[in-house]
């Protein structure tokens, strides 16, 4: 054996000690008694007065509220992220009018949520039921037609919206 150089026994060697790679695990659904009522997950768009309207209400009600980007990234990407900290009983969505969509060719567009606030909207259906996330609208806000029959809490001056969600958390579980 020339120095430097590997011979055919030193490299089966070497891959019968490598150590695998740990399995990829994906995420499961949770069971019904593992769901954290003491957080509620907020998706938003660029509305920060929604967002913080949300949030100071879930305060206030005692829940921690996760908001993501206020969330350590800890290396993941943003679905990783997503998944981790949506480990929650409940979720609110915020449809704000934030972008403007149409079909191609038309002329004038209607407001939408952010693409990210559909996204994850369907996501916590999926991975929490459609009993444990509230989708709260703002303004002239045109629903994703996806979800349709979904049943949208309106953010009003008046602060009805406040009651509405009180409801649907206690029918989730939460004591609030």
């Amino acid at each position: 054996m020339r120095h430097g150089y590997l011979n055919s026994e030193q490299v089966e060697a070497a891959i019968q000690r490598r150590i695998p790679e740990p399995p990829v695990v994906s995420p499961t659904r949770m069971s019904e008694g593992s769901f954290n009522n003491s957080q509620v997950f907020i998706v938003h768009g660029h509305d920060e007065i929604a967002k913080l309207d949300a949030a100071n209400f879930v305060t206030r009600l005692g829940l921690e509220p996760i908001i993501l980007h206020m969330q350590a990234s800890s290396g993941m990407t943003i679905i990783e992220k997503i998944e981790h900290y949506s480990n929650v009983g409940f979720g609110i969505v915020l449809y704000t009018p934030c972008d403007v969509g149409s079909k191609a060719g038309e002329l004038t567009g209607k407001f939408r949520a952010r693409q990210n606030v559909v996204f994850e909207h369907g996501y916590l259906i999926g991975k929490l039921g459609r009993s444990r996330v509230a989708a709260v609208i703002k303004g002239d806000v045109e629903p994703p037609n996806d979800i349709s029959g979904v049943v949208y809490v309106h953010m009003d001056a008046t602060e009805n919206w406040k009651e509405q969600l009180i409801v649907e958390l206690r029918d989730a579980g939460y004591n609030v």
